[in-house]
């Protein structure tokens, strides 16, 4: 199972992993640190993972050679379970008057972790939108410590729609701090480029503001390879979800999300395993999440 050690999303893996290797006596995972989600799908596709965190929408885009896997399609991910939306979401001081994305124009401005999938949303978003920031490459730390010395007004990240993010709350120790989001017209241009993502509303009590924000988000949780037995999925799958309060006690992220009906609306294939664990109990799924391996029964 790879993931990150940095990532606020490892509890996460590690409240699975002990989960399945308390109920599964035939199962065992063992948490390893990674680059995320692109690092996951490599050691996929060369057989070194079986597990790893990934999104929705990457996992399609992986799936099919598109968006960021342009070129590049791979045949391992995909989807065992959604556990919460992902956001992903712009930050900015308070002093800096920013309020909307229109006012970075000739700001400077991390667009998220060198190499993300949000660091290429909002690269492509705020072009679409004609918005021409000064970006500022950064990892989530080095951007927290530029917002907090002012050498940028704001940074984006992936984060939880319900929790509030650590590294936000890292600048907010320092300076007031506004997340801003996406109005009407900006979020019929963004679905126009890229129509794989979501919008997702973040209430604005969970950063200390009134105004509550629209941003662009896909659905988080845990990829496993195509490779891996269907049993073996199914198990697991079943395992996860009948303990699902087990990881909301870990990882907050998941608190007062369905997992059951987040899985059952990604937008990528399902591993065939998940697919049997579904239609058992009487999920109804589109067309487009059964995988070419998938034998009806």
């Amino acid at each position: 199972m790879g993931s990150a050690a940095s990532s606020g999303f490892y509890p996460m893996n590690v409240a699975m992993a002990e989960i399945i290797n308390k109920t599964l006596e035939d199962i065992h995972v063992t948490v390893v640190e990674t680059g995320g989600t692109g690092d996951n799908f490599k050691g996929m596709e060369r057989g070194d993972f079986k597990f790893g965190q990934a999104s929705d929408g990457n996992i399609h885009m992986a799936q099919t050679g598109t968006g960021i896997y342009e070129g590049k399609l791979l045949k391992e991910p995909r989807m065992l379970i959604v556990a919460n939306p992902l956001a992903y979401i712009a930050a900015v001081t308070e002093e800096s008057g920013v309020t909307k994305l229109s006012e970075l124009n000739k700001k400077k401005f991390s667009a998220g972790l060198k190499g993300s999938v949000c660091e290429i949303l909002y690269y492509k978003a705020l072009e679409a939108f004609e918005i021409k920031p000064e970006f500022v490459p950064a990892s989530t730390g080095d951007a927290v410590e530029a917002m907090k010395d002012r050498r940028i007004v704001g940074f984006a990240k992936s984060t939880s729609t319900t929790v509030a993010d650590s590294a936000i709350q890292d600048v907010a120790t320092s300076r007031k701090v506004r997340i801003i989001g996406f109005n009407e017209e900006e979020r019929k241009k963004f679905k126009e480029i890229l129509p794989i993502y979501n919008f997702f509303t973040v209430k604005g009590s969970v950063y200390d503001q009134e105004e509550d924000v629209i941003v662009p988000g896909e659905h988080f949780g845990m990829s496993v390879s195509a490779s891996l037995p269907e049993e073996a999925a199914y198990k697991i799958f079943k395992t996860l979800y009948e303990n699902r309060d087990q990881i909301a006690a870990t990882y907050a992220g998941t608190r007062g999300h369905d997992i059951l009906a987040l899985t059952s609306n990604a937008s990528c294939w399902l591993h065939p395993g998940v697919i049997r664990y579904l239609e058992e109990i009487g999920v109804q799924l589109r067309p487009d999440q059964y995988p070419p391996e998938y034998k009806k029964k």
